[in-house]
C-alpha cells in the first residue's frame, strides 16, 4: 500500500490569537494553504511512553514544510478540524501529530 493513494486534499489554517475590543482572547483561523495529506487514526492499542503522542488521535504525513516553530495550526478536510499538536519536517515528508476538534 502508498502513502500516495492515501492523500487527500486538505485546507492548512494558522491559528492566531488576537484580542476584542472588551479584552478578550478571540481565536481566529487564518488560511495558508491547500495540502495534500494522509491521515491515518492512531491505534488504540499501542502503547505510547509521550504524553504528546497519547494526546493525539491521528497522525498524517504531507510533502508540505513550511511550518514554523511557535506557530499553531489546523488541518481541516472532509469537514472534520484537527490540531496540529506536533509537527516534524526532518526528512522526506514532514510527520504530524493531529487532535481532533470537537465543538459540541
Amino acid at each position: 500500500m502508498s502513502i500516495y493513494t492515501d492523500m487527500v486534499p486538505c485546507t492548512l489554517y494558522e491559528i492566531q490569537h488576537r484580542k476584542d475590543a472588551a479584552g478578550a482572547l478571540k481565536e481566529k483561523c487564518e488560511k495558508v494553504c491547500d495540502i495534500m495529506a494522509a491521515i491515518y487514526k492512531n491505534d488504540s492499542f499501542q502503547s505510547a511512553q509521550s504524553v504528546r503522542y497519547e494526546q493525539s488521535t491521528h497522525n498524517a504525513m504531507t510533502f508540505y514544510k513550511d511550518f514554523e516553530d511557535g506557530r499553531e495550526y489546523r488541518l481541516e478536510f472532509n469537514g472534520t478540524e484537527m490540531d496540529v499538536t506536533y509537527f516534524n519536517t526532518a526528512g522526506r515528508m514532514a510527520t504530524l501529530l493531529l487532535k481532533e476538534v470537537n465543538y459540541g
